[in-house]
């Protein structure tokens, strides 16, 4: 299945505002961020320190993916 990410801050230099990726029902969203460190390697370090929300809420990298087709990735942020 496809899944649509949107991506927020620094990710966007790597991935645009969205990208799309093709996963399995039953693959987990740690995979998912193994994909999208193959799609662009230079990504793989703030990969690391991602999180994924769905319908608004974080979700445990070792989840199955549901049926969401919207994925949102955001990378670790700071403020002052």
């Amino acid at each position: 299945m496809n899944r649509k990410i949107v991506c927020f801050a620094g990710l966007k230099k790597f991935f645009g505002d969205e990208t799309s990726i093709e996963m399995a029902p039953e693959e987990s969203y740690a995979n998912l961020l193994e994909k999208l460190g193959e799609l662009n390697p230079e990504a793989k370090e703030v990969l690391t320190s991602c999180r994924i929300a769905v319908n608004e809420k974080f979700v445990p990298l070792n989840e199955t993916i549901n049926d969401q087709t919207t994925l949102f990735l955001i990378p670790p942020s700071s403020g002052g």
